[in-house]
């Protein structure tokens, strides 16, 4: 069966469902994982959460195709789905992404902020930190089960396994294997693993480069519109790891220049492109003929501070291109 069949049917199971309360609610898609944008899976874990029945009727629907493929992959599935183990990963990740998602989008942005982001990256780590504790592993499982009981799951608590007793050797008197229970066992191989992964990855990923991308972040459009307003804001470090990245630079000629750079930074921003006129008019004659040609065109080709702030403006590594253009360094 084609993938364009299965979607078919699954937007079918979500239109049978739609009725009461959810009459008005949206039909989405599962759309397929992307390597370089994770903000796919969190968008998959969320159709998957919210239209957990329809994807059961799905599964059911497929599961009886005459296609033996399909047939078998749908059973699969849904009996890989209906276990309580998946379950309890469907929302731990939920809540993972919950997390993460909102500071992804910002990274991914066109115009970021250095320091907005790294501020954005310490309240998703502190998030997590905090996500990595007992209590909230207890509201998880509680938060799993009542979801299973909901959807009518077979399973609808932690399978417990039989523990293999080992044979006591001649003289022993006590064992020495240590009986932990199902939960317990999710809790440390799978719950706290996972954030751990999670939050040493942040830490390696951003710690290094934390400073560097502090003082290149004055080199966003904010920041030049912030200095060129009241110089005074500027912090007394700026720069101060940029001079040690990059040796025998003079920081407090370097501050001086970025403080002219920043008053003429409209004018430098309006020169990219072409203005409306290119000449002074003089007679009456030429002003009139070059209206009829530019009615629907403004005359006004000065761009205000007030205008650039209020658009996105260029980004920090286009502004940096546009120093050399200008003969200036940084």
């Amino acid at each position: 069966m084609r993938a364009r069949k299965r979607t078919a049917t699954f937007y079918e199971c979500q239109k049978n469902l739609n009725v009461g309360t959810k009459s008005k609610d949206r039909i989405r898609k599962i759309k397929n994982f992307s390597d370089t944008r994770w903000t796919s899976h969190d968008r998959v874990i969320s159709v998957i959460h919210d239209k957990f029945d329809a994807l059961i009727d799905t599964l059911n629907i497929l599961s009886s195709s005459t296609d033996r493929v399909t047939s078998s992959n749908a059973r699969i599935f849904l009996q890989t789905i209906s276990s309580f183990n998946f379950i309890l990963i469907l929302k731990l990740v939920g809540r993972i992404f919950s997390i993460t998602t909102p500071t992804s989008c910002y990274l991914q942005s066109k115009n970021i902020d250095f320091i907005q982001a790294f501020q954005l990256i310490d309240n998703a780590k502190e998030q997590l930190v905090a996500l990595r504790s007992d209590e909230k592993f207890d509201d998880l499982a509680e938060d799993s089960k009542k979801f299973a009981i909901d959807h009518n799951l077979p399973e609808s608590n932690f399978k417990e396994s039989r523990v293999r007793k080992k044979k006591k050797m001649a003289g022993e008197q006590a064992n020495d294997e240590i009986i932990i229970s199902a939960s317990e066992r999710f809790k440390i191989n799978t719950y706290f693993k996972a954030l751990d992964q999670i939050i040493t990855s942040i830490t390696n990923r951003y710690n290094g480069a934390r400073d560097i991308f502090k003082d290149l972040s004055l080199l966003s459009t904010n920041r030049l519109m912030e200095v060129s307003k009241s110089p005074n804001v500027m912090p007394i470090d700026s720069f101060l790891y940029l001079s040690k990245w990059i040796k025998d630079i003079n920081i407090k000629k370097l501050k001086n220049e970025y403080i002219i750079f920043s008053k003429n930074f409209t004018e430098l921003i309006s020169g990219i492109t072409l203005p409306t006129k290119l000449h002074s008019i003089e007679t009456e004659t030429s002003e009139n003929m070059l209206s009829m040609d530019l009615d629907d065109e403004s005359s006004d080709d000065e761009i205000s501070i007030e205008e650039i702030s209020k658009n996105d403006g260029p980004t920090a590594l286009e502004i940096m291109h546009l120093l050399p253009t200008y003969d200036l360094k940084l």
